[in-house]
């Protein structure tokens, strides 16, 4: 089967998206061991998601990060950081806005969404992971969320659907109390759907996305929206602060001692 590549029109894109019978293979690669996100490939990540809006014939999407780690989240050496003090209110609040625009730029996708995770899924990982239908996570996974430990808030729009996932009190253990979960523990805990072994992540994503894609497509569509509408109705207005809790974050001394210290 010949498979078109499409690549999402950025100066150095670090999202390719691979096109496969109604199937969408959206892949996050920007290098590095964290595969962090910076400012600019959260934007990247959005636009791949934003770009699905209008596609009629899509299916199911898949999206998944390297071999080796889906993400550890926010780039702290972002340079954006360094001059944010010199930012009006404004255009600090722009910034502040990215993380959540990418996670509903993804919750909204139409059809159901699949994570394929291997290796850590941290911090805004974990919050972009959280907005797919469904995760399949390799026994090479891990799940955490540091923010605290970087005088951060955990934002997105992610705390909620975290909570709808595996409760309150599994959310406060990893949000507050620096839990990491296991594959196994995420899988009982609810927030993987599946396991597999190591490296086979992307494949185990894809059988379940063929098994989707040959449902009536839009059937699909309207249950994915009811299911949404049931349980994640809420979740915009609690998590309404979001990006203004991010922004005093930004600004504590702790955050920029942490900022520091990361970069040692």
């Amino acid at each position: 089967m010949r498979v078109k590549v499409q690549r999402v029109a950025m100066k150095a894109p670090t999202v390719t998206i691979a096109r496969e019978a109604g199937i969408a293979i959206v892949t996050y690669d920007r290098g590095g061991r964290a595969n962090a996100m910076s400012f600019a490939v959260m934007d990247e990540l959005a636009s791949a998601a934003l770009s699905f809006v209008d596609d009629n014939d899509l299916r199911c999407v898949v999206l998944t990060g390297t071999d080796r780690i889906f993400s550890a989240g926010m780039d702290l050496s972002d340079p954006v950081f360094d001059r944010i003090n010199e930012m009006s209110l404004q255009e600090k609040r722009h910034y502040s806005e990215r993380g959540p625009r990418l996670g509903r730029a993804w919750a909204g996708i139409e059809v159901p969404v699949i994570c394929a995770i291997e290796g850590p899924c941290l911090a805004g990982g974990l919050a972009l992971a959280s907005m797919c239908d469904f995760r399949v996570a390799s026994q090479s996974a891990r799940f955490g969320a540091p923010e605290v430990q970087v005088a951060h808030n955990m934002g997105w729009h992610s705390v909620p659907r975290l909570i709808a996932l595996v409760g309150v009190q599994a959310t406060r253990r990893v949000l507050l109390a620096g839990e990491q979960w296991t594959t196994d523990e995420a899988r009982r805990l609810g927030f993987a759907d599946e396991v597999c072994d190591a490296g086979g992540a992307l494949a185990a994503a894809r059988q379940m996305a063929e098994r989707i894609a040959g449902y009536p497509g839009l059937a699909v569509r309207m249950i994915k929206r009811q299911i949404d509408a049931s349980a994640h109705a809420l979740d915009y207005a609690t998590s309404a602060y979001d990006k203004d809790q991010q922004l005093v974050a930004w600004m504590s001394d702790d955050f920029q001692a942490a900022r520091a210290k990361f970069a040692k």
